[in-house]
């Protein structure tokens, strides 16, 4: 099944985008000629949009003779489009518009969750149980802080699982991390200053410099955050992944976690946001306790989200706040409507209750250890290891390659993209780049299908040909 990140559309309607991603396909010879494509149905819901979005889509690449629509067999790859020219992955592409737009054969940047392994069948079936028992409070406007009944359920959950005691009078629901971020810079206020990890998650600062906050950037060691450099910052609130850090992979250490709930204890306008993004996502060893179960003195704000084990669509996300904090955002921000639809809320709470997100999440760590372990072996069985190593990540769904080559990261990066590779460097997420950020490549292996690992590894051997054949 052909698969695209319809979130990634820029400008672009949704049938365009799909047209010119297939066609974009067509061109490199990803899709060859003759071959099906799926059905309208079939793409519409394996992408989550209408099926209308597909038959337009369709009926652009017909009209434009890149697809032959066949009466009662379906869709397929014209034979010889007219002014197509059909190239192999391996090609460089010519086509600056296209170039511009297009989504890779092979996407190892986005760090997301597979969309085939969302378990349509069971929403389906719960959304419809939602719908049809006829619960007027799903009518009604949602509580500021969500349906008591999703909370309830994430409570019992961090609870069960992580260990993390809370009411759940103390979780506010909201549509993404990015939402309940915002929500908490207006809390602090545009005088507070917050800190966060170089390199780290950039958008971040984007939402601080919007919403009028200073930021800080502090480098980390093997360990994570420098403590000793937090301290000395005006910083009164420093954002972390303990379990880990993106992209470096980093699981903080017990000796910094201390330090770090020391640090925070000291001054009572400093606070701790805790990213626990992809924690359940662990395939060796034991997790260390979130901070949040490690703070005594109702310092630290967990933060998490279902888009990294769920679908990116389902924008739900939620914040456990410190009670005199959860008292002060009721006061000041409770004025702000819930975010999320209450029907979506309702369908998670049972989806979450009835036993199917840890069995969801039980087999997201089957799947996503197999498909690490395959990625592993291929590159370390591959001819980059002339050049470099891979560096093990015990928790997510990214790897990190070190490589010494000739190319600098932006050649590495436009030298894949022409190859029809999207990969990110570890410089892409420095605000500081050093030597030592130089040649990391960011490997997200979420995105990519079993079957596709031998042919993403033989296109990153071509990038790095050159340094191969000299090493």
């Amino acid at each position: 099944m052909i698969t695209y990140d319809m979130e990634q559309r820029d400008r672009f309607s949704k049938y365009e985008y799909l047209y010119r991603c297939i066609r974009g396909d067509i061109r490199r010879g990803m899709l060859l000629p003759g071959s099906k494509l799926p059905s309208k149905r079939a793409l519409a819901q394996h992408l989550s949009v209408s099926v209308s979005t597909v038959e337009q889509a369709y009926d652009l690449l017909v009209s434009e003779g890149y697809v032959q629509a066949r009466k009662g067999s379906g869709f397929y790859v014209a034979p010889s489009p007219k002014g197509v020219v059909h190239i192999s992955p391996f090609a460089i592409a010519t086509d600056e518009e296209d170039d511009a737009w297009q989504t890779p054969a092979i996407d190892f940047k986005a760090n997301r969750c597979s969309l085939n392994l969302f378990p349509r069948d069971t929403w389906l079936r719960i959304m419809r149980r939602s719908l049809s028992e006829g619960n007027e409070a799903l009518f009604e406007t949602v509580p500021f802080n969500g349906l008591t009944s999703l909370r309830e359920a994430i409570a019992q959950y961090l609870y069960e699982f992580k260990g993390i005691y809370t009411s759940p009078d103390h979780i506010v629901i909201g549509a993404g991390t990015e939402y309940l971020y915002s929500r908490l810079l207006q809390l602090f206020g545009s005088r507070s200053v917050i800190a966060i990890g170089d390199p780290g998650y950039k958008k971040l600062a984007d939402i601080s410099r919007n919403m009028g906050t200073l930021w800080e950037y502090l480098p980390l060691d093997e360990e994570g955050i420098l403590v000793d450099v937090l301290t000395k910052s005006p910083a009164k609130v420093v954002h972390v992944s303990p379990a880990n850090h993106f992209p470096l992979g980093i699981e903080m250490s017990s000796d910094r976690r201390r330090a770090l709930l020391e640090w925070v204890s000291k001054d009572p306008r400093r606070y701790i946001i805790e990213d626990d993004y992809d924690s359940e996502l662990r395939f060796s060893g034991r997790s260390q306790p979130s901070l949040f179960t490690q703070d005594v003195n109702q310092k630290v704000i967990y933060l998490n989200t279902f888009s990294k084990t769920l679908v990116p669509s389902l924008r739900i996300s939620y914040m456990v706040l410190p009670k005199p904090l959860m008292e002060l955002y009721t006061r000041q921000l409770s004025f702000y409507s819930c975010t999320v639809s209450s029907f979506e809320q309702d369908a998670l709470a049972r989806f979450i209750a009835g036993g199917y997100f840890e069995r969801h999440i039980n087999r997201l760590r089957r799947y996503y250890n197999k498909q690490r372990k395959a990625v592993i072996e291929a590159l370390e069985q591959s001819a980059l290891m002339k050049i470099g190593s891979v560096q093990h990540i015990k928790v997510g769904t990214h790897l990190i390659l070190s490589v010494d080559s000739q190319l600098s990261d932006e050649e590495i990066a436009a030298k894949a993209q022409r190859l029809g590779m999207h990969i990110a460097m570890l410089s892409d997420y420095c605000v500081y780049p050093t030597v030592q950020s130089a040649h990391y490549v960011v490997i997200n292996f979420a995105s990519i299908e079993p079957d596709q690992v031998e042919v993403a590894v033989g296109l990153l051997e071509h990038v790095f040909a050159e340094d191969i054949a000299n090493a």
